[in-house]
């Protein structure tokens, strides 16, 4: 009998930490057993979190803990100009905010490398790792695979994790990004459902129309697709319970290198109505 393979994401989730200094923080162990019961009722579930800091400039170091492995790396320098303009500067959060996080002069790298297939814990895990680098320079929490970033907040609380373990928060987990193709019209594209293996979704906004509405249709499409575990491909149809409403799935055929999502990205249009 074949031996079942390992889990092993090929986009695994991760994080980067931005901060205001090039002096790096060493973790918090204490701040991580503070979560422990939030992950499990067995007290004797001890983390263990090894970093090595040669210098205030540099580290590296592992977490494990519940089943979960993290890899970190720090380094006093800023992330390269093209990671800032994919999350931070297309995150919807003020100028003064992202001005803030791109004058960054330090980031620490956490990369999800444990075995639990569940995206929505690998995430809470590594916030929680997070909250044990968290200081009063820490600028912002950069997520590369949802091209989004935000202020760190009361976002690494434990209260906010459980919060998000029962609701996933779409504003700081997907990105809603926006590519013009003249002054008013423009595609809104998520970025980030790669990584709940849902394809990412695209819709043309025209002028008149509200990309408000069109991010509430993401978010109900990502959780019958995610919850439900629904596939669906180009050309396949969907009928919103209740409404009529029939929207189509197409390909990407334009733009494709900015459209286009890790696992694929779908395109969505009104289906016309039978006759």
């Amino acid at each position: 009998m074949t031996e079942p393979q390992p889990y092993s994401p090929i986009y695994p989730p991760m994080l980067y930490l931005i901060y205001a200094t090039t002096d790096l923080p060493a973790p918090n162990t204490a701040r991580l057993v503070q979560h422990m019961p939030f992950f499990s009722s067995d007290a004797q579930d001890d983390p263990t979190l090894t970093w090595t800091q040669g210098s205030s400039h540099s580290g590296q170091g592992s977490a494990v803990f519940i089943g979960h492995q993290l890899q970190m790396a720090g380094l006093a320098a800023p992330l390269p100009p093209g990671v800032i303009d994919r999350t931070v500067m297309v995150s919807p959060w003020g100028a003064q905010i992202k001005a803030a996080m791109r004058q960054h002069r330090a980031h620490i790298s956490l990369v999800y490398a444990g075995q639990n297939p569940d995206p929505v814990e690998q995430m809470l895990a590594l916030y929680a790792l997070a909250g044990t680098f968290e200081t009063e320079d820490l600028l912002g929490i950069v997520n590369p695979n949802a091209w989004n970033a935000h202020p760190p907040a009361d976002f690494l609380s434990p209260a906010s994790l459980a919060q998000f373990r029962q609701e996933i928060p779409f504003n700081l987990w997907v990105g809603y990004v926006r590519f013009y193709t003249d002054d008013q019209s423009f595609w809104l594209v998520t970025k980030g459902h790669h990584v709940f293996d849902v394809p990412d979704l695209a819709y043309f906004i025209e002028p008149g129309q509200d990309p408000d509405a069109v991010i509430t249709l993401f978010t109900n499409l990502f959780y019958y697709l995610y919850e439900d575990d629904v596939f669906v491909t180009a050309g396949d149809t969907l009928e919103i319970q209740g409404t009529g409403q029939q929207l189509q799935f197409s390909q990407v055929t334009e733009m494709i290198d900015d459209l286009m999502g890790p696992s694929g990205t779908l395109v969505i249009t009104q289906a016309e109505s039978p006759d």
